[in-house]
């Protein structure tokens, strides 16, 4: 009989204690304290250098320019307007970096971006074209920017980011948050490189993720967050509470008859 309650005491007690979240577990760099006042953060204009298959929104603004003319007649997708009283053309279309890394513009042929960052793929653009157009004025920006992510998170899937860059804060806003079975310690970044995928884990519940190099996304990252482990027992706590039930009528079934 005293077997069967020390039993039956152990299994309360060992649910009660695993099947507990605390209140750091649930936040965002917990150890964040009004005495921390900078961090070295990355900066984000060379956390992505260009790969063959990007795309590229590209804007080119010129003074009135007969020139501009022709690169208007050369492609498609084309805009034109006024800015301050001055006639401006202004050109908008997107641009896939070939297997070679290059891009082709109408009379300016190919340029060479692989491996440059946005803001030096504009200044590349900027004298190719000055080449051909007066006071030029160049704006480059990412238009295949997505990321997947998966796990612990509310709203799973592939996002499009409409921006040039995004941190991992900005990936699980874009996923609805993290559910209160993530494991903020243990959220895996999927990234490839040199042809290969590595994976990286960051600990987002210390303050130092915001000076990590991994902060900084980039083009097709996977970020994959792993559940608490009260997840399995949350998951099992129908046949866990089967169990205990079972148990305790068995126990005072005995109990009756022992007597």
């Amino acid at each position: 009989m005293e077997l069967f309650k020390k039993l039956f005491f152990v299994t309360l007690v060992y649910t009660v204690l695993t099947g507990c979240i605390t209140h750091k577990k649930l936040k965002y760099m917990a150890d964040l304290s009004a005495d921390t006042t900078s961090l070295s953060v990355i900066d984000s204009s060379n956390a992505y250098r260009l790969k063959p298959g990007d795309v590229l929104y590209l804007k080119v603004v010129s003074s009135t320019d007969s020139k501009m003319e022709l690169f208007n007649q050369s492609l498609s997708n084309t805009q034109s307007g006024l800015n301050s009283g001055q006639a401006q053309a202004n050109l908008f279309t997107g641009s896939l970096i070939d297997q070679y890394g290059d891009i082709e513009l109408p009379m300016v042929g190919l340029i060479r971006l692989s491996g440059l960052t946005l803001k030096e793929a504009e200044k590349t653009i900027n004298v190719k074209m000055s080449e051909y157009l007066t006071y030029v004025t160049v704006t480059v920006k990412l238009m295949s920017f997505r990321i997947s992510i998966l796990g612990e998170v509310l709203n799973p899937g592939i996002k499009q980011i409409d921006r040039n860059h995004a941190t991992l804060l900005d990936a699980i806003s874009y996923a609805g948050d993290l559910t209160e079975l993530a494991n903020r310690k243990k959220v895996r970044l999927i990234r490839k490189e040199n042809n290969r995928n590595k994976v990286y884990t960051i600990d987002m519940s210390s303050v130092n993720m915001l000076a990590s190099e991994f902060y900084y996304l980039r083009p097709d990252d996977v970020i994959y967050v792993e559940p608490l482990k009260y997840k399995v027992i949350k998951v099992n706590s129908p046949t866990i509470t089967l169990a205990v039930s079972a148990f305790s009528i068995t126990l005072a079934v005995f109990a009756i008859l022992s007597r």
